[in-house]
């Protein structure tokens, strides 16, 4: 059953136990923390000779059979690499001798006009000794004589890049072939490099000059 007291005059509220009193009693009822005690860090002067030790790193000693044995492989890779340098010296020497043959087929094949077989045996050469500018531009010359411009060229270039920048011949074929396929810019600028590092040859790069202008 409803009561029809007016809220503001009930007085219920006196009886009940305040809210503020409980939390205080809760707090009182809290016990304080015990302190714990914190041992110290053990410091310098709490290190004693019984507790603290010292590793001294030693160095390793060498043995007079250690030293020996260095020395007994050391020689024998310095052997073991003259052996092999004298293997690839005789090599070499075998090498250039079978390119000196086909050099020469491939010297007689040009005369007789076989353009296409020189280049053959100067190719074969090649193979043999890669580093040899006279192998590129004989063959270069056959290139020419084939009409093979662009790959007379690239001969010429190989000489002039990584073999002999200077080579006189591989300059004066160079702009034989430019000259053959009309690049009257790249002819000149081969002519204008084989006079300035052959200055002391004018006379006999004017010949050729005069030679190509007659036959093209």
């Amino acid at each position: 059953m409803y009561s029809l007291q007016h809220p503001q005059t009930d007085e219920s509220f006196l009886r009940l136990n305040s809210t503020v009193d409980e939390v205080m009693m809760l707090l009182r009822s809290i016990q304080k923390p015990t302190d714990e005690k914190v041992e110290p860090e053990d410091s310098a002067e709490s290190v004693t000779e019984d507790n603290f030790m010292v590793t001294v790193r030693q160095k390793p000693t060498k043995t007079k059979g250690t030293t020996t044995n260095n020395n007994k492989d050391r020689f024998t890779f310095m052997r073991q690499v003259e052996v092999d340098q004298a293997e690839r010296s005789k090599a070499r020497l075998e090498r250039e001798r079978v390119a000196q043959k086909f050099r020469k087929l491939g010297n007689a094949d040009y005369r007789k006009g076989d353009y296409a077989n020189a280049v053959s045996m100067y190719s074969q050469g090649i193979d043999n000794i890669k580093d040899s500018p006279i192998l590129y531009i004989n063959r270069s010359l056959c290139f020419i004589k084939l009409g093979d411009f662009k790959r007379a060229i690239i001969d010429c270039d190989f000489v002039l890049n990584k073999l002999d920048e200077k080579n006189m011949r591989a300059w004066l074929y160079r702009a034989l072939a430019y000259k053959s396929m009309s690049d009257e810019a790249s002819y000149d600028n081969c002519i204008k490099y084989v006079r300035k590092y052959h200055s002391k040859q004018l006379e006999f790069i004017d010949t050729f000059v005069e030679k190509i202008k007659s036959i093209i």
